[in-house]
């Protein structure tokens, strides 16, 4: 998955897959073990993006990717009541997403770990 396609599927999100994009990401942090792999994950990602370069490109990705889980949710079906927690988790998952997607080649083993979290996005293009 490449960084535009990933933000374009984010903003197709409906309020159906927001909220089965938050329970993905509960399920993937269920234990102290999940906690532990995340915040290997995103220690991963810092490294390769301090080493690159390209820490500021990815804050940029970073930002779009909340800003895109920011207007999914206002185009949600207004009938479907999105729990703030729902929308805070997905748009932190998703930045961190993105800032992966940036890190690229280095960073591989945490886009593996985090893809599965973003099922719904290959749904909703």
């Amino acid at each position: 998955m490449d960084l535009d396609g990933f933000l374009t599927g984010l903003t197709r999100l409906t309020a159906d897959d927001l909220m089965a994009v938050a329970h993905a990401i509960d399920t993937a942090h269920a234990t102290v073990a999940d906690e532990v792999e995340a915040w290997e994950d995103m220690m991963c990602v810092d490294g390769v993006l301090r080493r690159s370069g390209r820490s500021r490109l990815a804050a940029r990705a970073a930002h779009d990717a909340v800003q895109a889980v920011r207007l999914a949710v206002g185009n949600a079906d207004a009938t479907v009541k999105l729990d703030d927690t729902v929308v805070v988790r997905v748009a932190r998952e998703a930045a961190l997403f993105a800032r992966a997607l940036v890190a690229g080649e280095g960073a591989d083993r945490a886009v593996a770990h985090l893809m599965p979290e973003w099922g719904r996005i290959k749904t909703a293009a």
